[in-house]
């Protein structure tokens, strides 16, 4: 068992938003057949979102993509009948266009909580999705807000709150306004902004144009970020960014992450890599004779 922000998760691995549908028997197949710790959910805002045109997602190499989903998501209130009996956690992904927005979501939450049992056991955190390259108004575009809208989020849950960040040149000075709002930890990193063109025409690929670049190609990064926001604020840290393998996950553990989210290895190998890095994770603590407390941040404390 791990402890983050004084919820229990079984391991660290867990799925990352906007992988699993937002339908909850496909969540609980998902749960019971591979057993992440918990899953992050599709980010949801205050009214539904259409998601941009195709296409939207491409492959750019090997264990390499990029995507414009662009936050379509059906709403805050289409998780009014929402049973997932599954052991799992589940994290609620939240979105919106400002401030008072963002609060609203989360208040209308807590207002579908108090009559729905499986909302109240099942959803152990929030994260904050001040992220996302892929809408104009949303997602990184809210990112200048992270102090006000952490503490207005903050001040209507009681749910530990984390905060989604991208990989920016300020991505350690947002972290602390998201910890000095109230967050209890940090999830990074989110998808780096990038274009692909037609060779033929000479226009983007994608229908929105840009998108957000994730997968192998980002890993590193994600790496040198998780280092400098847990060397600054020795903070929990949510970290993600290309892991396919649990030696992967073993470089983001090391520089502090306490959970792994998995989200392009499974578009590009399934959810068996649940399980695939999981074992590998185990067998070499049980090598090395090492806990997972030990490991964690052991790469920025030397």
């Amino acid at each position: 068992m791990l402890k983050v922000a004084g919820i229990e998760f079984k391991d660290p691995f867990i799925i990352s938003s906007g992988i699993v549908p937002l339908v909850d028997k496909f969540m609980n197949k998902i749960c019971e057949k591979y057993s992440p710790s918990a899953i992050t959910m599709k980010t949801l805002t205050l009214n539904a979102l259409e998601p941009h045109k195709p296409p939207t997602v491409i492959k750019l190499s090997n264990g390499c993509y990029m995507n414009a989903i662009g936050l379509g998501n059906p709403g805050i209130d289409s998780l009014e009948g929402f049973q997932v009996k599954s052991d799992c956690n589940l994290i609620l992904s939240i979105g919106g266009n400002s401030v008072g927005e963002i609060k609203k979501v989360v208040e209308r939450f807590e207002e579908l909580r108090t009559t729905n049992k499986a909302l109240r056991e099942k959803v152990k955190m929030i994260e904050l999705n001040l992220s996302s390259p892929n809408r104009k108004g949303y997602g990184e575009s809210t990112s200048k807000f992270t102090l006000d809208i952490t503490k207005e989020v903050s001040s209507v849950t009681s749910l530990p709150v984390f905060v989604k960040l991208g990989p920016w040149d300020n991505t350690v000075e947002l972290a602390g306004k998201a910890l000095e709002g109230g967050a209890k930890g940090i999830t990074l990193i989110n998808t780096l902004k990038g274009l692909a063109l037609d060779r033929e025409e000479f226009k983007p690929i994608l229908s929105y144009g840009t998108g957000g670049i994730s997968g192998k190609c980002i890993h590193q990064l994600a790496v040198r970020v998780i280092h400098d926001v847990y060397k600054e604020y020795d903070t929990e840290i949510i970290g993600m960014g290309g892991v396919f393998t649990w030696e992967d996950a073993l470089e983001l553990i090391a520089v502090g992450a306490k959970l792994v989210g998995l989200g392009t290895a499974i578009i590009d190998r399934g959810y068996e890599v649940i399980l695939e890095i999981r074992e590998g994770f185990n067998t070499y603590l049980k090598e090395k004779g090492l806990k997972i407390e030990e490991v964690i941040g052991i790469g920025v404390r030397k």
